[in-house]
């Protein structure tokens, strides 16, 4: 009855990652993917379903899925690898990040990241620095030039700030805070 009731409950969990991951992609290809801000800026809000994958997650499991799920983004937007590879280098630093930051409490929890159950600090933090990872590997491989240092460099810092952005935007409408916590 135990082993079920786990397996029906783990089936129910990759069930709701993959309708996320579904929704955020279509999201990200369809409506972010579109928005011209400026030609610095190019936000993702797909990195939001990385950030929120459990910290419990198996090493190799975390890689695997970074790396696939980027690798659909690519197949969409045509970016030749530049999503995968840095999606997948924002989960090798997701890793040593949660191990070096989180609470035991929320690593032995196997918490998913959100505002709702890390709190607004810690969750602030762990969002900008894997976002900013993302973004500074994903300018810096579209451009592939030293010349450019800089303009990739304030890039990298824009999309990231919008990425961001939109995270929070998202995580505030969908997520509760927890009790007594003020933004």
């Amino acid at each position: 009855m135990e082993k079920e009731r786990r397996t029906k409950m783990a089936t129910n969990q990759i069930f709701g990652l993959l309708i996320r991951y579904v929704g955020l992609l279509l999201l990200q290809v369809f409506i972010i993917g579109k928005l011209h801000i400026h030609p610095f800026v190019q936000p993702n809000i797909l990195i939001l379903f990385f950030l929120m994958l459990p910290v419990d997650l198996k090493p190799g499991a975390t890689l695997l899925l970074g790396f696939l799920g980027g690798l659909l983004l690519d197949v969409f937007s045509d970016s030749a690898g530049f999503n995968s590879t840095a999606v997948l280098v924002m989960m090798f630093a997701r890793i040593y990040y949660v191990r070096a930051f989180a609470s035991i409490d929320i690593q032995e929890a196997g918490v998913r990241p959100n505002i709702g159950n890390t709190g607004y600090r810690w969750y602030i933090f762990y969002s900008a620095s894997m976002v900013l990872v993302y973004h500074l590997v994903y300018s810096f491989i579209e451009s592939f030039r030293v010349v450019y240092f800089l303009s990739n460099i304030a890039s990298a810092i824009m999309s990231a700030a919008v990425s961001l952005a939109l995270i929070f935007l998202f995580q505030l409408l969908f997520f509760r805070t927890r009790k007594g916590e003020r933004v």
